[in-house]
């Protein structure tokens, strides 16, 4: 289990890394960085092995109960008291650049998960590549919306505008969009940072 977690934990960075490495971005071409993340605790203080149903209950009281799905094989593993460790990572890094060219998407993710017999434990990386076009662009307010390879438009916020001076209508973003999700099941008293 111990390993996995440190599977997820380098997972987790190896994503804020390498979107940080994509907003290094070419001298006069300025990079725009987004990263949301959230951690969150829960005890297991009811497991129904017959109907795969889960309660948690959070450390400010709330419980809520889920049918955990085939995929996770070790669920016999899991008993009350356990904790349940949920970690949600998403960044966008995107540069500018000056004129037009062929928008792109290409996509990748990947899975890892505990091995038989121990506690539940996975986590899923997924990375897209994106060039799309500037199709409005404000300057002054920071906002963009940009228009990708399969025709659908995303609203940004840039949080320094000035960094959209010189860039106009028709010129390009490039960027890559990073999310990672890891759960884990870990026994009671077990410390997690």
């Amino acid at each position: 289990m111990r390993h996995l977690l440190v599977a997820i934990s380098a997972a987790l960075c190896l994503a804020q890394g390498a979107a940080a490495q994509t907003a290094a971005a070419p001298r006069g071409a300025p990079a725009v960085l987004v990263t949301e993340s959230y951690k969150v605790e829960a005890e297991v203080v009811l497991v129904d092995q017959a109907t795969r149903t889960v309660t948690l209950k959070t450390a400010d009281g709330r419980t809520s109960a889920g049918v955990v799905g085939p995929e996770v094989k070790n669920l016999a593993q899991v008993k009350v008291g356990d904790k349940v460790i949920t970690q949600y990572s998403q960044t966008l890094a995107i540069t500018l650049k000056k004129g037009g060219g062929m928008r792109e998407k290409t996509e990748s993710s990947d899975k890892i998960a505990a091995a038989p017999g121990q506690k539940p434990a996975g986590a899923t990386m997924r990375e897209v590549h994106i060039t799309a076009d500037i199709i409005k662009i404000d300057a002054r307010t920071g906002d963009l919306t940009v228009k990708g390879a399969e025709g659908r438009t995303l609203d940004l916020k840039v949080k320094d505008p000035a960094v959209l001076t010189g860039y106009t209508v028709g010129d390009q973003v490039e960027g890559t969009f990073l999310q990672v999700l890891a759960i884990g099941v870990v026994p009671p008293g077990t410390k997690t940072k």
